[in-house]
């Protein structure tokens, strides 16, 4: 499948607020049904292939680890942009599936 490739900035609302990691404020957390900008998207590694949103009015650039807000914490708010995410979530679940089933290979 083609990504087709997302234009920054974008809005979304925030549909889950919960567990907030340690390392961010709460003052600089998100709050549900609060709606924000997306002003970059990035593939986050270290969390197994997620995709993380920087957000213009959240900065949590000090709060190392913590540079990305996950995107299964938001919906987009364009439809176009949802459906974007949503092919984008699923071709990264399938990779990490296909990891999963190559490793247990390698086990063998």
């Amino acid at each position: 499948m083609k990504m087709k490739m997302i234009q920054v900035p974008f809005k979304v609302v925030c549909i889950n607020d919960k567990f907030r990691p340690d390392g961010i404020p709460t003052s600089k957390w998100i709050k549900e049904g609060d709606i924000y900008t997306v002003i970059q998207v990035s593939i986050l590694h270290v969390q197994d292939g997620a995709i993380g949103f920087k957000l213009e009015e959240k900065n949590i650039d000090d709060c190392l680890p913590y540079q990305f807000f996950n995107a299964a914490r938001f919906l987009p708010l364009d439809l176009e942009k949802r459906i974007w995410a949503e092919e984008t979530l699923e071709r990264i679940l399938e990779e990490a599936k296909k990891e999963e089933q190559d490793s247990q290979i390698l086990k063998q």
